[in-house]
């Protein structure tokens, strides 16, 4: 994906041993983006309360997102971050619709899936 590659110019200016070094950790924070993805539809996957996600779902939740975007950004998948930023943002709120959300978590999966 274009748009979530990391931007060449800050590397250019890092030396070679560095240069591998970033390459290792962003293919490491690929890895964990693949148990990030799993991790997501575990908890969507648990029975909810009526009403929406558990206390429990959402904290996990919103551990999660946080992570990753931090990470997203660092690594250069912006737009990646942009989306788990947004996740943890509506999951912050002390009333959302669903459906916001599930339109959120689909895009953040979608990035994930293609990502891995």
């Amino acid at each position: 994906m274009a748009s979530q590659a990391h931007n060449g110019n800050q590397l250019d200016k890092l030396s070679d041993e560095a240069k591998d070094r970033v390459a290792q950790l962003r293919l490491l924070f690929v890895e964990r983006c693949k148990e990030n993805l799993a991790q997501i539809r575990q908890i969507l996957g648990d029975p909810a309360e009526a009403g929406g996600l558990a206390q429990q779902q959402r904290a996990d939740l919103i551990k999660l997102a946080h992570s990753l975007a931090g990470a997203s950004a660092i690594f250069g998948y912006k737009e990646l971050g942009v989306t788990a930023f947004k996740v943890e943002t509506k999951l912050r709120e002390a009333k959302y619709r669903e459906a916001d959300l599930a339109q959120i978590l689909d895009e953040l999966m979608d990035q994930l899936t293609a990502l891995v």
